[in-house]
């Protein structure tokens, strides 16, 4: 349903039109992006979009190291894509007074944790709010925040919520039957390709010439490395935990996180370290095309697919070419989330993984969707990233740990309607405007 822009609630907290308008402009252009920057409406503006390609300065780096892959540099600046966005109002979120806030503070106290500059300020103000102080929390993000709906560069209002879980799976961290297929650890040799190279890859290896010297070549794919003995002994260096199923591997791999119970009854917990730098294929798309399933897959699919046909389970794996790379830990604290891309907990059904070329990681977004065909309309943080998440309306819902999540998350595939929350102009940050 298109909703059209209105004023927001008349609160005694709103700042005025020309406070808000100066802070969108400041946040809008700070960095020098895209070289230029389209003053924002202030609200009660029109439906006009933003011209806001840097909702990626929005979206820039949190100013805290913490990352998901400290081995590796970080990504490059977000490319100069217009992300077009319309003023609206707590009031238009649909379902907002509804939002029970369970979760949520410890979610937003996590944000807090990751020090997101563009949040400093708002988490400084909350943190004598309790914990159960539901009223508080809701008034609190009326202050300090101020809703813009999220749209396509085409204008339309509706993407595509997925979800994604931490799996539990049996394992070792010692290779023996039945724990044959390997969880690999960041190789040392593996490094970023310039900006300017050809083709899909982004990532390489370092290769010695024999006399000293050492060039880069792409890192190989996932079909390479099954077929290339020698791949498969360089990375056998970096093995850091053994399954016995190649398609626990595979959801592992797409999850990006998960827990393994070892035969001692011991947890290990794997998080995301790096990948291969190759693009993400979906394999049920392959599946598809293959004319093997039709409609929805799910993977709960895949996997009844893969008991029917082991004879063609490795072309389905390497049907996508992205490899993903673990850091393994012993699990210290049971109750808590695996770590996003920002660096902290994830919190179940409060953490989204979103395209931070496009959004920033860290920024509270209003979620309309349906979960099992009832609707899902609540609070959520960008605190993590996915290879398939591309696009400013497209969004990857965590939904927490275990079977229960998992099968949950593999049939979540809803369409959505988003919006950002921006922090408001305070009055002394007004008065600093020129």
């Amino acid at each position: 349903m298109t909703r059209a822009a209105q004023s927001p609630r008349a609160s005694r907290h709103a700042p005025r039109p020309v406070a808000l308008a100066w802070l969108l402009l400041s946040l809008l252009c700070a960095g020098a992006l895209l070289g230029s920057c389209a003053t924002a409406p202030g609200p009660g503006a029109g439906a006009a979009p933003v011209s806001a390609g840097s909702a990626a300065s929005v979206a820039s780096a949190p100013a805290s190291a913490a990352s998901a892959a400290p081995a590796l540099p970080p990504a490059p600046a977000a490319s100069a894509t217009v992300l077009p966005m319309r003023a609206s109002s707590f009031a238009q979120l649909p379902g907002w007074e509804a939002d029970d806030f369970q979760g949520l503070w410890q979610a937003w106290r996590r944000d807090c944790g990751a020090r997101v500059a563009l949040l400093a300020r708002a988490c400084a103000a909350s943190a004598s709010i309790s914990d159960s102080d539901v009223a508080a929390q809701r008034a609190f993000f009326e202050q300090w925040f101020q809703p813009w709906q999220l749209l396509a560069p085409d204008g339309a209002e509706q993407g595509l919520v997925t979800g994604y879980y931490e799996p539990v799976f049996a394992g070792s961290t010692t290779r023996g039957w039945p724990y044959v297929v390997p969880l690999w650890g960041l190789p040392d040799d593996l490094v970023d390709l310039p900006a300017s190279a050809a083709g899909p890859v982004r990532r390489g290896r370092r290769v010695d010439d024999g006399d000293g010297q050492a060039h880069v070549e792409p890192f190989w794919s996932r079909a390479q490395i099954q077929s290339d003995p020698q791949a498969r002994r360089q990375l056998s260096r970096h093995v850091v935990a053994w399954l016995s199923n190649p398609v626990d591997a595979l959801f592992l791999q797409v999850q990006g996180s998960g827990l393994l119970r070892l035969p001692d009854g011991s947890m290990l917990r794997l998080s995301y370290a790096g990948d291969n730098g190759w693009p993400y294929k979906s394999v049920g798309r392959w599946l598809l095309d293959q004319g093997d399933l039709r409609g929805t897959v799910t993977m709960q699919t895949i996997r009844a697919w893969a008991q029917l046909h082991p004879e063609r389970v490795q072309q389905m794996l390497d049907a996508n070419p992205r490899v993903v790379f673990f850091h393994a830990a012993p699990l210290q604290q049971a109750q808590r989330g695996p770590l996003g891309a920002l660096g902290v907990p994830l919190t179940a059904l409060r953490s989204v993984a979103v395209d931070k070329k496009l959004l920033a990681l860290g920024m509270p977004l209003w979620l309309s969707t349906r979960v099992a065909g009832q609707p899902l309309r609540r609070l959520v943080f960008a605190q993590d990233v996915g290879g398939a998440i591309q696009g400013p309306m497209r969004a990857d819902l965590f939904f927490g740990t275990g079977d229960a999540a998992g099968d949950a998350a593999g049939r979540m595939q809803s369409p959505d309607h988003m919006w950002i929350l921006l922090p408001r102009a305070q009055p002394d940050m007004a008065a600093a405007a020129p």
